[in-house]
């Protein structure tokens, strides 16, 4: 008789721990896709290439005197010599624009992106900022689009605040009232009662004050309602600075993955750029990880209401441009092209 112990019986491994060690590895393999996906478009996805230096033509009418300039042409002796300016590396500039059917730029923002220190700032260009034209006439600056298309209200930005833009967004309106509606709506503090009616545009707006969820039709609204602020479009740039943060946050989410198809989609249709696929990839690389409510500065060009243009203050822009750190030097006050008629 074998008086030896038994060996026990191998059990086979529950179906709740198979399941459990499949999930884990389909997740290691997850992990290593994103991490070679990540160092991949770094490598594939190289970043983009700015000029270095900028050359202003000065203004002859600043308040206050610039420091000697750097001219071009050391030859030339009519009138003052350019400036030149020299960029912070890594920093990047592209002027956002929300456009209506009916043609104008509704909305105009220049967005400053420093890839190193990981900050970014959103300046809301008020409508009726007053420039010089082409022509040599004042006009509000919003009508530069429609008289000449994006390249045109990147000249007149250029032109006013003496600073490079690098890319430009144009988006129809219609794109922000398609993906709140993709990602099933926005929560976002509406600041007042918005009560606005134009037949003309078959536009109505009928909001009120709080805290709510926002279809995509009460989300253009909201971004587009003027009327509703004692100081018109200087409240309505505040709110819409405050609107496209949360639509950002709220659209980046694991949630909306299976969105992504029909919000490519969407910004094929709507949106139009000069910026290319490569530098979009690299850009949105070198955002991965920021925290918007602290890397993000928002503000909006100061100045007051002198009918019928908004008049910017020289000083406080001024200030505002050297602030966004685009370049290595102070900016000189004669790199602004402020005017008041």
């Amino acid at each position: 008789m074998n008086n030896s112990p038994k060996r026990a019986a191998k059990r086979k491994p529950s179906f709740l721990r198979r399941l459990a060690k499949g999930l884990y590895i389909v997740l290691f393999i997850l992990s290593l896709l994103v991490v070679a996906g990540y160092a991949a478009l770094n490598i594939f996805a190289p970043a983009p290439t700015v000029n270095s230096q900028v050359t202003i033509a000065p203004n002859p009418n600043a308040s206050v005197s610039a420091p000697p300039a750097v001219s071009a042409d050391p030859a030339a002796s009519s009138g003052p010599a350019p400036l030149v300016l020299n960029r912070r590396e890594g920093v990047y500039t592209c002027l956002l624009l929300g456009v209506a059917d009916i043609g104008g730029s509704d909305t105009m923002m220049l967005g400053v992106f420093d890839t190193k220190a990981k900050t970014a700032s959103l300046v809301s260009i008020p409508r009726d900022t007053v420039v010089t034209g082409s022509n040599g006439k004042y006009h509000k600056i919003n009508t530069m689009y429609a008289s000449g298309g994006a390249e045109a209200a990147v000249e007149a930005v250029h032109n006013l605040l003496g600073v490079p833009v690098d890319y430009y967004v144009s988006v129809n309106l219609k794109a922000f009232e398609s993906i709140v509606n993709q990602i099933g709506g926005v929560w976002f503090d509406v600041p007042v009662d918005m009560n606005y009616d134009d037949p003309l545009q078959d536009l109505h707006i009928h909001i009120s004050a709080g805290y709510q969820k926002l279809n995509g039709k009460d989300a253009v609204g909201v971004m587009r309602c003027r009327n509703c602020y004692y100081n018109a479009d200087i409240g309505r740039t505040a709110t819409q600075r405050a609107f496209l943060v949360a639509l950002v946050k709220q659209t980046i989410t694991p949630s909306n993955v299976t969105n992504v198809t029909s919000l490519i989609n969407t910004f094929s249709q709507y949106v139009r750029t000069d910026m290319e696929l490569g530098d979009m990839v690299w850009f949105a690389t070198q955002a991965i990880g920021m925290d918007l409510d602290k890397a993000l500065a928002t503000d909006s060009l100061a100045g007051e209401w002198i009918s019928p243009y908004w008049e910017l203050d020289d000083e406080a822009v001024l200030e505002l441009v050297n602030s966004l750190g685009i370049y290595q030097e102070e900016v000189p006050a004669g790199a602004l092209h402020i005017v008041h008629p």
